[in-house]
């Protein structure tokens, strides 16, 4: 039986969600164990998908997304009842909504019924994933941040003798980048060096998190493993001048993608680099690095500043373009590319069908990036194309 913490006033769901229910009055859900009676109904019998975060801009898509398939399986979870409710309200019922805290114990009774969760939140620790990992519940991360994807890379031997699936790189930045460059790997023999461009509207709409995340690698210094040397590199630093979506200069950046993919792809050198989409703002920054300007963007007062500027007068677009250009040891290259609009839509995307191969395929137990489980690259970014028409690849 579930045993859910609710907030004052935020306890009762309207009978749609029980249908079966209609005839009992609204303030018999103000009883503890008449609620969680419900509930336990309408748990029953089957495993749920548990999307942490569900009612974010990501997680949100991929509710819906997932609800299609698996009508009533979705619980959207989060620490508002109240933004849940409303998206299962939007969705008509197609999605279950409840109160969840991945930092208090007490929810977790609920993961009795629950097969798969997609997380959708960054988290400070790795406890919740161990926890998830002991009950043999397969387990998504959307996440991007390096250090977040490498303490969870630490619980491989738990997940492969916890029979667990967790599956990391999950997105645009990692994720399709990660694929493109496995796919490379698959087509060019000694492939001695991979090439990953980025590209970012300005015109996106992030969260503030994400603002910060970026300005705070604008002035940043990172190690990387190139040809068996530990190097020093300097972001936006480096120009590499390629045509996506235009030619522009792209450069170096520190995204995760390149680290993982070097310690699972037998390839001496592997390097990111990002540009924005208004391509006079991408030169500006790079003056800025040079000057050592940037620096000033680690400063929270001038990120809130700036992050209101993008909100009242916003740049660009919300386009979106990744290019991977492997190399082999006769200089021989090859290039493969993907383009959209709206990030947040492919990363939901992405994290749909990753979820679809963990549910309906037997995957190798332990902790795993996107590239290690998808072996028909070609077919998975077809598949990305059925829920977004935006969505272009190359390959």
């Amino acid at each position: 039986m579930c045993s859910l913490r609710f907030p004052v006033n935020e306890k009762r769901l309207p009978n749609e969600y029980f249908p079966s229910l209609h005839n009992i009055k609204p303030e018999f859900y103000n009883s503890p164990l008449i609620f969680t009676s419900i509930f336990a109904q309408k748990f029953r019998m089957s495993s749920k998908i548990l999307i942490v975060g569900g009612y974010g801009a990501v997680g949100s898509i991929i509710a819906e997304n997932i609800a299609e398939i698996y009508p009533e399986k979705v619980i959207v979870a989060g620490r508002s009842f109240y933004k849940a409710k409303k998206l299962a309200e939007k969705l008509h019922g197609k999605v279950i909504p409840i109160q969840f805290d991945v930092n208090n114990s007490e929810d977790f009774s609920i993961l009795n019924e629950v097969k798969l969760i997609i997380m959708c939140l960054d988290q400070n620790n790795t406890e919740f994933v161990e926890y998830c990992i002991a009950k043999s519940i397969a387990y998504v991360d959307i996440s991007a941040q390096y250090q977040t994807l490498k303490n969870i890379e630490t619980l491989h031997y738990q997940a492969v003798h916890g029979h667990a699936n967790v599956i990391l790189s999950v997105g645009l930045a990692p994720g399709i980048t990660n694929l493109l460059a496995q796919y490379a790997v698959s087509q060019l023999e000694d492939t001695d060096s991979i090439d990953i461009f980025i590209l970012l509207g300005l015109g996106e709409k992030h969260g503030d998190f994400a603002y910060r995340w970026t300005f705070n690698n604008l002035d940043s210094r990172y190690r990387l493993t190139i040809d068996n040397k530990i190097k020093v590199m300097k972001s936006f630093t480096q120009p590499v001048n390629t045509n996506l979506l235009g030619k522009r200069n792209f450069y170096l950046f520190d995204f995760s993608d390149q680290y993982f993919l070097a310690n699972t792809l037998n390839v001496p050198k592997i390097q990111t680099r990002m540009a924005f989409d208004v391509e006079w703002f991408t030169e500006l920054t790079a003056i800025l690095r040079k000057l050592r300007i940037t620096k000033l963007f680690k400063n929270e007062t001038v990120q809130n500043l700036v992050i209101r500027s993008f909100h009242h007068f916003p740049l660009g677009t919300d386009v979106y373009g990744v290019k991977v250009v492997a190399k082999d040891k006769d200089g021989n290259t090859t290039d493969f590319t993907v383009s959209g609009n709206n990030e947040g839509k492919i990363t939901a995307c992405v994290a749909t069908e990753i979820a679809l191969l963990v549910l309906n395929e037997n995957l190798p137990k332990g902790v795993l990036h996107s590239h290690q489980i998808v072996k028909n690259i070609p077919l998975f970014l077809d598949n990305l194309k059925k829920y977004d028409s935006s969505f272009q690849y190359n390959i």
